[in-house]
């Protein structure tokens, strides 16, 4: 039977609730989206936001021949501390809620990532300084997705309503559970679909080796039914009430699979653990995971394992049942 609905965890589990937001800007188009979601999220949650923009020291240094390097870093950083005010002047009237702003001179992956440590949740722009026009992830916010330690939240739509459709696949390891946990703060309310993609290497070997088409859509039905069946054990083991979820299992390529379902649904968000050896860890896998960040059109969850667990990180891949994997 297929269910629909929210996230939610059952009693005596409570759900982790993020109390601290940082948001990272540029003052991009899509930087300014991330600070106006992570104001709503903050509104929403009751949760400290924090706005940050980093200079990055570098980029000065083909107008050091005109300024001397501190007069023109400080004119800078006073013009980025003025734009912060006005923003933080935004977001107060339009979301109620009253948000720090610090202005930092470095690099920009060590500022956020010193500054991610400090915080539950991490929200950035997806192009930052990337090309106008270009469908891919900003240098450094690239670069964080494999480093930080928190919760990510990618941002590339303008913040509208509160989620409402969410897609979440797992691959059943450790870093799919942990972002089971911490999307529930993100999702409370949502229409969350759990999703899986099974593994079709032996449904192909049934076919060249000239099996009949009846055992072999017994043979997919079995693995479809034991993969619902796991998605459903998994969540309840953490707490999940799954009655009011949606389930369902696809197949073929990880990236194809996710994109459709995340068309299909018109989903607002992705939730994705990682295994922290690529950007989305376990779920996606080199050119996969390049794949769902540019190509998906909505926001993007990405969430580290816990640091106690390495070895059931890569669990799923033992069992070649590999599902969404960022």
């Amino acid at each position: 039977m297929r269910t629909s609905g929210s996230l939610m965890f059952t009693r005596g589990n409570p759900m982790n609730r993020f109390t601290s937001i940082l948001a990272a800007t540029d003052f991009s188009i899509d930087g300014n989206n991330a600070v106006r979601r992570a104001a709503q999220l903050a509104h929403q949650h009751g949760a400290q936001l924090h706005i940050l923009h980093v200079l990055d020291e570098a980029r000065c240094r083909p107008l050091r021949e005109w300024f001397t390097p501190l007069t023109h870093i400080d004119l800078k950083a006073t013009l980025a501390r003025a734009a912060l005010r006005r923003v933080a002047i935004e977001i107060a009237g339009a979301y109620d809620v009253t948000a720090t702003v610090q202005v930092q001179v470095g690099d920009p992956l060590h500022c956020l990532t010193n500054a991610a440590a400090h915080v539950d949740l991490v929200v950035l722009g997806r192009r930052g300084q990337s090309r106008p026009g270009t469908r891919s992830m900003g240098g450094t916010a690239a670069r964080l997705l494999r480093t930080c330690r928190q919760p990510v939240l990618v941002v590339k739509r303008a913040a509208g309503a509160p989620y409402r459709k969410v897609l979440m696949p797992i691959d059943f390891t450790a870093g799919s559970e942990a972002a089971v946990r911490a999307a529930a703060p993100l999702v409370a309310g949502a229409r969350t679909h759990v999703f899986h993609a099974a593994d079709s290497v032996m449904a192909s070997m049934l076919r060249r080796g000239g099996m009949e088409r009846d055992v072999i859509l017994d043979v997919v039905a079995r693995q479809e039914a034991g993969a619902m069946s796991r998605m459903r054990r998994t969540l309840a083991r953490l707490g999940v009430d799954t009655r009011s979820l949606f389930f369902s299992v696809g197949r073929g390529p990880a990236d194809i699979a996710a994109l459709a379902l995340a068309r299909t649904l018109d989903a607002d968000l992705i939730v994705a653990g990682k295994n922290g050896r690529s950007a989305l860890g376990s779920f996606l896998l080199g050119s996969v995971s390049r794949n769902i960040l540019s190509e998906c059109e909505c926001d993007m969850l990405i969430v580290p394992p816990p640091r106690s667990a390495p070895a059931a990180a890569n669990r799923g891949h033992r069992e070649r049942q590999v599902a969404m994997t960022p």
